[in-house]
C-alpha cells in the first residue's frame, strides 16, 4: 500500500504543512504560525478576522459595562459577556476586532464588582 502524499503550504509549497486553520481548514506550515498566536487561523483568515465588525456579543458587554455605572449590577453582566467574547477570541471563533471592546468591557465589569462589594461591605457596617 502506498503512502499517501505530505500536505505542502499553499502560501510556501516548498514548506511541508504542520496543522490547518481552525476557520478554514487550509493547510498552514511554521512560517505562516509565527507571529499568529494561539488560535491557529491562516494568514488569510487572520486578516479577516481583524477587518470584520466586532460580533454582537462583544458590543453587548460594552453595553452593559456602560450602563452599569448605574447601578453596578449591568457591569457584572458585561464582565461576564466580556470575557465569554475574549475566549471565543482566542478560540477562533469571533472576530479579533471585538478584542478591544470586550476588554473595556471585563475591565469595567471587575470595577463594578469591586463597588458592589463595598457597597454590601458597608451596608452590613451600618445593621
Amino acid at each position: 500500500m502506498e503512502a499517501a502524499p505530505a500536505a505542502h503550504c499553499p502560501r510556501h509549497p516548498e514548506t511541508l504543512a504542520e496543522g490547518t486553520c481552525t476557520r478554514c481548514g487550509t493547510f498552514t506550515c511554521v512560517l505562516c504560525r509565527e507571529g499568529l498566536g494561539a488560535r491557529g487561523l491562516c494568514p488569510a483568515c487572520q486578516d479577516l478576522s481583524r477587518t470584520e465588525k466586532p460580533s454582537g456579543r462583544a458590543v453587548l458587554s460594552l453595553v452593559f459595562a456602560t450602563v452599569g455605572f448605574c447601578g453596578f449590577a449591568p457591569g457584572v453582566v458585561g464582565l461576564v459577556l466580556g470575557q465569554q467574547e475574549l475566549n471565543a477570541i482566542e478560540a477562533g471563533t469571533a472576530p479579533a476586532s471585538g478584542r478591544d471592546p470586550a476588554l473595556i468591557a471585563r475591565n469595567v465589569g471587575w470595577f463594578h464588582v469591586v463597588m458592589l462589594f463595598l457597597a454590601f461591605l458597608g451596608l452590613y457596617n451600618h445593621l
